[in-house]
């Protein structure tokens, strides 16, 4: 019954982490339709109504974790965090004049803590916090990129630091009721062994790097290809070709050299270069995001704003 019990645990992890994954996605997708929530409560109460929305998600989320951290019986560890991360809040909300950019804050927040919920499925040693930050801080850029395809959003550098700090908020709040990562920072010696992933990585970073550059320039300029260089069309076009052809061949040799499974049908011991395709392929995945939105926003025609 072990064997049969181990199995069926394995699927349902399996299962899981498919559902978060594909959650994140969705939700990263549904971010900016968020402003059509706001404008509907604005029209049907009042903005006086709406712009508190996102100050009573927060006090729900403050409640919710301290409650969470008493079950947890570390009430003076999340107390010691969530102090931090209030003030950081309060002052978003007190000095940004504008009511609607508050909703960054719970969207992100909560954005940090899905994202945790899913790597920490198959994380092993150090950094896991870091590499939770990144990805919700990109995913916040993917947010923006979609935005400026969206006819009544804006594509803004504001936003993104915005983005930005709600995570670093969600990471305070995690930190205080998560156990410190188990293990070390071992995996980064098996960061040498896929050379050829981190070379795309570096190519991926720059390229999306440039492109939020350049899409700046459209914005401003309201004119696709007489702002943005064909050059970098062609970085966009490549990547999109690189990426999924070089990740299934990783994901296969892993899979082939795969550490001998025990007799409970799990691993003997972690595989550290589980992390280590963690770091590359989530990261190499939001890149894919934003070189796909650039092409489709040149193939589109769509005014960027």
């Amino acid at each position: 019954m072990v064997g049969v019990f181990s199995i069926t645990e394995k699927k349902t992890l399996s299962l899981h982490r498919i559902l978060l994954w594909a959650l994140i996605a969705i939700y990263t997708l549904a971010l900016p339709h968020a402003i059509f929530v706001y404008n509907a409560i604005t029209k049907h109460f009042s903005a006086s109504v709406a712009e508190k929305i996102p100050v009573y998600i927060l006090i729900l989320f403050g409640i919710t974790y301290i409650a969470v951290g008493f079950i947890k019986e570390k009430h003076f560890r999340c107390i010691g965090f969530i102090l931090p991360s209030a003030i950081i809040a309060y002052a978003i909300v007190s000095y940004e004049p504008n009511p609607n950019k508050h909703i960054h804050l719970p969207e992100y927040v909560l954005m940090t803590w899905i994202l945790f919920a899913a790597i920490s499925l198959d994380y092993r040693g150090k950094g896991m916090f870091i590499l939770v930050f990144l990805c919700s801080s990109l995913l916040g850029i993917v947010d923006e990129l979609q935005q400026g395809i969206h006819p009544y959003r804006h594509y803004g550098l504001w936003d993104m630091g915005l983005n930005s700090i709600a995570s670093f908020i969600g990471i305070l709040t995690l930190a205080g009721l998560e156990k410190k990562s188990a293990g070390d920072w071992n995996w980064i010696s098996y960061i040498n062994e896929r050379n050829k992933l981190m070379a795309l990585l570096i190519f991926g970073t720059v390229g999306a790097t440039l492109t939020c550059k350049y899409l700046f320039t459209v914005a401003a300029n309201k004119t696709f290809w007489a702002s943005y260089p064909i050059w970098l069309m062609g970085w966009n076009s490549l990547y999109i070709i690189l990426c999924p052809a070089m990740f299934l061949f990783h994901i296969r040799r892993l899979h082939a050299s795969a550490p001998a499974p025990s007799d409970d049908g799990f691993s003997n011991q972690p595989d550290p270069r589980i992390t280590v395709y963690l770091w590359i392929n989530t990261l190499l995945s939001i890149f894919f995001a934003m070189h796909v939105l650039a092409v489709f926003t040149a193939i589109s025609g769509w005014e960027f704003g």
